[in-house]
């Protein structure tokens, strides 16, 4: 089967990379198309970069013809399935037009479909939500928000993927960057900041913070000895998180989440995970014994559970083996996914081949018209609704 895969599939160890290389490991014939592509200049032009954080959007020509090159490339190719990553600038006419290759399309959303980071979201993706044959968000609570735009929507958590995230020898030469007490890999916020800050001055311990924007910490914070000023991917990520005692997981309160790709990613690398406690994080693990939790506001609690792990080698490598046992027994590769991805695809393909009609396929499963501002603004006020 041929697939049309748009997003980062470039970027090594990104959600998009770990998708298409997934995809052709299951057989599939995958063509990719750069969320980019055509518009590299904001990547590299100030202007271009400024004028797209103050309009919140690409300059329309430009916009147009990065969708052009999409639209093209499905017409010349044919896929099966066109599987579009956030879709930030695929608007309902530009979804349409792939549906009219005869492709299956899709999107998957990493981030809160309502998030309240303007940088997550555009009124172009919020529009084309109707359009979709299916959407598949990784925020449950996104999915009632979204039925009344298309009732083809579902929950489809975050993945980790065992080529990359998995248990690694260190060689000695590398220890000394890779052994170290505590590790946190992601990007700086004022929050996770200010709780690492805490955590630092009141359980002194080697450690280890790698991400981007951590430039932005205060002068003088004390985390400013443990920066590394650096995302890791690959072979690093898998060693840094499996080479420290404890591994943390912060999550983003603007993105309403309640578990994150860390969640899988550290106890796969065997890591130790401690992470904020939610119902979805207590769903997964078993707490003391899989993996450590902490309240998120409870700055007390982290240092509490924190000090415990580094003072008891014993607990914390029970919780290490534990930790990665369990998810194991769980369904969590981007395998896994793309599987269920798949047999969505097979049953929507077996219904319309099977049902001869004029009416138009979303006709039959939904009346969902392309939501108004105000009805998506409507939609955003009601969150939470959602519980698991």
């Amino acid at each position: 089967m041929k697939i049309l895969l748009y997003g980062e599939c470039s970027a090594l160890g990104s959600g998009a990379w770990c998708y298409a290389e997934t995809l052709r490991e299951l057989g599939h014939e995958v063509c990719t198309y750069s969320d980019y592509s055509n518009v590299e200049v904001y990547q590299w032009s100030f202007a271009a970069k400024a004028y797209r954080k103050i309009a919140r959007q690409l300059w329309e020509p430009h916009r147009r013809r990065h969708v052009r090159g999409l639209v093209e490339l499905a017409e010349r190719e044919r896929p099966h399935i066109v599987i579009i990553l956030k879709g930030l600038h695929i608007g309902p006419a530009d979804v349409i037009q792939l549906k009219r290759t005869g492709a299956w399309t899709v999107v998957i959303n990493h981030d809160d479909f309502f998030t309240q980071n303007p940088n997550n979201h555009s009124k172009l993706q919020r529009a084309a939500i109707a359009e979709y044959d299916f959407v598949f968000t990784t925020r449950e609570v996104n999915v009632e928000e979204l039925r009344p735009f298309n009732c083809r929507v579902e929950f489809f958590p975050f993945a980790y993927y065992p080529r990359i995230h998995r248990p690694l020898r260190i060689a000695e030469s590398e220890r000394e960057l890779w052994d170290v007490d505590v590790v946190f890999v992601g990007t700086w916020e004022k929050q996770r900041g200010e709780q690492l800050e805490e955590l630092v001055r009141l359980v002194p311990a080697k450690y280890s913070i790698w991400g981007t924007q951590w430039e932005k910490v205060k002068r003088g914070s004390p985390l400013t000895l443990f920066l590394h000023h650096r995302p890791i991917i690959m072979d690093e990520m898998a060693k840094a998180i499996g080479g420290a005692k404890v591994a943390l997981a912060f999550l983003r309160k603007e993105n309403r989440d309640d578990y994150t790709q860390r969640t899988f990613e550290i106890p796969a690398c065997n890591g130790v995970l401690v992470a904020e406690r939610t119902r979805r994080h207590l769903h997964f693990y078993n707490e003391g014994t899989e993996a450590e939790f902490f309240e998120a506001d409870s700055n007390e609690e982290l240092v509490e559970k924190v000090s415990l792990l580094l003072a008891d080698n014993a607990h914390r490598e029970r919780l290490r083996r534990a930790g990665r046992a369990a998810l194991l027994r769980q369904r969590h590769t981007y395998k896994d996914r793309l599987t269920r991805l798949l047999e969505i695809y097979a049953s929507d393909n077996r219904c319309t081949s099977d049902i001869a009609t004029d009416v138009p396929e979303q006709s039959q499963v939904c009346d969902a018209a392309a939501p108004s501002e105000t009805a998506v603004k409507a939609s955003a006020n009601q969150r939470g609704r959602a519980s698991f």
